[in-house]
């Protein structure tokens, strides 16, 4: 057991803060404090905080750019590590090399504007290169997964490389959801591409995607839509064919025809213009959010007999 004077010097090597508020690191808002709290720049300094908090025996969480995570009204009791890469990707032929705590439209302007598509589609998207892997995000059937070469990752004992099978990406799913790795670089194989056209593509989705969140306290959309292998035969006969596409029903679908929209649970709500958005109105709590995203499954399996599944990871 190590003594207050020695872990008061490891706070202050590694620049850990103390009681950091996390409402000033995710986009809904939400969350008490978390007890230790601090910034890396690179694979190294990441692992290196991963073996530090094992040796202290603390909690360790990896927060990228925050729009997908919620934690708990009191907070976390542990280390959470912002992983923000303070290196520049690097791009040879059609193959970009990025450390997982690289924001997302790095990434995607870096590609655009050497004319290699594949990324395009996730313009708009929120937050870091390792979340985009982890929850394997993607818009209009286009998935980061699908451009993976390798992902090099810290398993708790040694850095390794991973093969895209290896990865298991699956519907906003992946191996990293399942197993308590550090993402740390990733390599993406990509494309040639018309660099107007591609930059045209992005453009458009980000006005659409600015339209959409116009600065709101939120993550996008809270719930997956639901693949059509997991509804029974029973419950698709009380679906609105139209509302079937890539073999997925729209949940904002389901959420609505349930009686969802305009719900809302102390200062988290539906958003008026789409179902499957929860807000914090201001003052918010974690404990509204699940209250109200609990009152929306209930609904759902009601009418529909289907459970829904969060694409937020809500943290205890």
């Amino acid at each position: 057991m190590e003594t207050a004077i020695a872990k008061t010097a490891q706070l202050k090597r590694f620049k850990i803060k103390k009681s950091e508020k996390l409402v000033r690191h995710t986009s809904f808002g939400l969350g008490g404090p978390a007890k230790y709290f601090a910034t890396v720049g690179s694979p190294q300094e990441l692992v290196t905080l991963a073996k530090l908090a094992k040796k202290n025996k603390w909690r360790f969480f990896v927060l990228g750019g925050g729009s997908n995570t919620v934690f708990a009204d009191k907070g976390f009791a542990g280390l959470v590590v912002k992983y923000d890469s303070r290196r520049t990707p690097a791009l040879t032929g059609i193959r970009l090399v990025a450390d997982a705590g690289c924001r997302l439209a790095e990434i995607i302007t870096l590609a655009i504007d050497n004319g290699l598509g594949g990324l395009e589609y996730l313009s708009g998207i929120p937050g870091t290169v390792g979340g985009a892997l982890i929850g394997n995000a993607g818009a209009y059937e286009h998935f980061i997964g699908d451009l993976v070469e390798w992902v090099e990752i810290f398993d708790g004992h040694k850095i390794r490389r991973l093969g895209k099978s290896d990865c298991r990406f699956g519907y906003r799913d992946s191996v990293f959801k399942k197993r308590n790795w550090l993402v740390l670089r990733v390599c993406l194989e990509l494309k040639k591409g018309d660099k107007l056209a591609l930059h045209k593509v992005a453009r458009n989705l980000i006005i659409v995607r600015d339209n959409k969140y116009n600065g709101l306290l939120c993550a996008g959309s809270f719930f997956k839509n639901v693949p059509l292998s997991r509804i029974s035969k029973t419950s698709l006969k009380k679906i609105d064919p139209t509302k079937i596409f890539n073999k997925k029903v729209s949940v904002g679908y389901l959420i609505e025809a349930s009686g969802g929209k305009g719900l809302s649970a102390g200062k988290v709500a539906v958003a008026d213009f789409h179902a499957n958005f929860l807000i914090n109105r201001g003052g918010g709590t974690t404990r509204d959010l699940k209250k109200l995203a609990e009152k929306i499954k209930r609904l759902v399996k009601q009418k529909f007999g289907i459970t829904l599944e969060e694409e937020v990871r809500l943290l205890n």
